[in-house]
């Protein structure tokens, strides 16, 4: 996912938009990610801003998950945003140059920049829809298709008898 950014470094100010169409494979993303299958769309832009070359951009997949509360699978469409500063290498160094990643020659890959913003983006807790009403923690039934017989909450045998005192 290299960007020839000859174009835009001829002025400060110049900008210059850049597409891309890659795989997870192609990014080298390895284990179980959601987007495993799915392609990734990055579209977005570089502006000259004199010292550094910003690049922003957003990334688009299709992702597959798995609902943390009920177990089933289900599949979101994801638009992640994404940022970087680069800065041609120099023999001159600065104090501030711990945020800016650097590039050589005519071109900048921007690979490893989708691939952080990826793998950063991947939820704790996969929820198919904020009403999910999970699994019946007594019988296992999905309580989005169908109302289990279990009566409400059981009590733990351990305080069974904090519970008549409450009768």
């Amino acid at each position: 996912m290299k960007i020839n950014v000859l174009q835009a470094k001829k002025a400060i100010g110049n900008v210059q938009t850049f597409e891309f169409v890659t795989s997870a494979e192609e990014l080298a993303i390895e284990g179980e990610t959601p987007w495993k299958s799915s392609v990734i769309y990055v579209e977005g832009k570089l502006i000259n801003n004199g010292r550094v070359i910003a690049v922003e951009g957003l990334v688009s997949a299709k992702a597959q998950y798995q609902c943390g509360c009920c177990l089933e699978d289900f599949s979101a469409n994801v638009e992640i945003p994404f940022s970087d500063n680069f800065q041609q290498v120099t023999d001159e160094a600065s104090d501030n140059e711990a945020d800016l990643a650097f590039y050589t020659g005519d071109e900048i890959d921007i690979a490893d920049l989708v691939r952080e913003t990826l793998i950063l983006a991947e939820p704790l807790k996969n929820v198919c829809s904020e009403s999910c009403r999970g699994l019946c923690s007594q019988c296992g039934i999905n309580l989005n298709i169908a109302q289990c017989g279990c009566q409400g909450k059981l009590i733990d045998p351990r305080f069974a008898v904090l519970q008549k005192l409450l009768k």
